[in-house]
Order: C-alpha cells, then structure tokens, then sequence
C-alpha cells in the first residue's frame, strides 16, 4: 500500500508540473521567424555529462521492531555520460542518455529493533547501474533558456552488493545467540556478470521516472552548457524478491527500491540542419 501510495503522488507531481509546460506548445509557424540558427527544427545535439546524487534505497516494512539501522545521509558520483538530442520543433526535443550511476545507501546497524540503542555495525548497499533515459524536453529558447524534460529511463546492472559488517558483539540475538564480529555477503554481482539475469540476489533490471529542470547557456553558436536538478523514482525491489529477511540481524523488507537526485552539468554540441 505504500509503495501505491508513493508512486501515485509521484505520478500526480508529475502531471500537474508538465500541464502547464505542455499549455505553453504552439505550432511551429507561429516560431518561425524567430527561430534562431542554434535551435532550427530537424537539429541534432551531442553532449557529454556528469551527476552528483544523493542516493537513498527506499523501504516499505510493515512489521513493529523489524528495523535494527538508520539511514546514513549517502552521496554517489555518476562519472560521465553521453547525451543525443533531436529539436522536432523551436522549443521540444527528444533526448536519449546513457551513464554510469553510482547508487546504494549507507546504514548504522543498531541493537534494537526500532532503529535505537547502541550502534553494531554497518550495512553497506552498492549498486552500479548503466542508466538508459529518454527524455522529452522543453526550452524556453532564447541564449540562456530554462529547460523541463521528464521520461522513463532503464537502468540495467552491472555491479552490486549488500553487505553487513558487525563490529560489536552482543548486539543483536539469533536463535539465542549472539551475532559475531564479522563481514557477512548477502548479495553480490560483480562486473563483466552478465547484464540480462539476475546473478548473486540481485535484480538486473531497474525501471524508473525522471523528472528535471534547470538552465542551459550559449557560448558559441554551436556550444552551449547545462545545469539540471533532476529527480529519479525506482519501481523494483533491487533485490530479486521483494520479501527478504537478513541473515544477520533479521530483519524482514518487503520492498527496497532506488530513489536518488542531484545536480547534473553537460556541455553539448549542436550539429544545425543545412
């Protein structure tokens, strides 16, 4: 119910941000004499790309004393990336990505189940995704113009795990006893693994929404930058079941999901139409 309930409220952020935007579309004879050279219909644009993003796994349990961590504030990097764009019109393009993203999230493992007590351990979940949007975008269209783009975006897997590392014994029980020290793998894929199956536990496929806005600014008639706040929503578990229990602490998750947002910068490269 609460994963309904997120994805419905992203959805309806969605449509009521894009609404206004798509009013705004005219048909292109009405831009036709003040459509400069860099923004002429039947352009193409290449670019390059970097992103910095706050990275959170998303749970949905909804069982009492289930939850031994708490969330660590998690920044990941996603290198570079490549962009192409289509302009079918003054102020619309069609844009298709793909980088390298970095994602996970960083906990404190606790004693008690209700996120408290004395600090155990820590869980570390790293994902390595390349990401695959398609983007619709509209720019305002002048030198330094304010664009919107929203779309899906697949992410496949190419490296991953789940970690738990206790470092204080005594902790937590199992069974009547207590967790020992030590590094305990709960799910691992490694690089060069296949891109298509799931492998060590986790999903190989990650589907997600997009939503962005942000700035672009012409240097030169061909040459413009971009800066993007951009927002991504997850609807699969990263795990290959949506019902997982711990083996160290646990726990039992219903459903684990990425969400993840930050700034990304790009500079890009227009090829105009004879």
């Amino acid at each position: 119910m609460k994963k309904l309930f997120s994805t419905g409220s992203f959805l309806l952020l969605l449509s009521l941000f894009a609404n206004p935007v798509l009013a705004q579309v005219r048909p292109d004879e009405t831009t036709e004499d003040i459509e400069p050279q860099r923004n002429k219909q039947g352009s193409f644009h290449f670019g390059v790309t970097t992103v910095f993003n706050n990275t959170w796994i998303k749970s949905d349990n909804e069982e009492q004393n289930n939850e031994h961590y708490k969330y660590k504030t998690t920044f990941k990097w996603a290198p570079v990336g490549i962009a192409v764009g289509y302009k079918f019109s003054y102020r619309h393009d069609l844009q298709l990505e793909a980088y390298i993203s970095h994602q996970g999230q960083q906990y404190d493992l606790m004693a008690n189940g209700n996120g408290g007590g004395e600090k155990i351990g820590e869980k570390h979940i790293n994902l390595t995704y390349l990401q695959i949007p398609l983007l619709w975008k509209y720019t305002s269209g002048d030198a330094t113009r304010f664009n919107v783009h929203f779309g899906p975006q697949l992410g496949l897997l190419i490296s991953g795990e789940e970690i738990n590392e206790i470092t204080q014994a005594g902790g937590i029980t199992r069974d009547g006893n207590a967790i020992p020290i030590g590094t305990t793998i709960l799910a691992n894929k490694n690089k060069g693994e296949n891109l298509t199956k799931n492998i060590g536990g986790l999903n190989n496929l990650e589907p997600n929404l997009v939503l962005g806005f942000g700035l672009e600014k012409d240097i030169t008639d061909h040459l413009y930058l971009s800066g993007n706040l951009r927002f991504h929503y997850g609807f699969k578990d990263f795990r290959d079941t949506e019902t997982v229990i711990d083996a160290t602490t646990g726990d039992k998750y219903i459903l684990r999901y990425n969400i993840f947002g930050g700034v990304q910068f790009g500079i890009h490269y227009t090829l105009n139409r004879p």
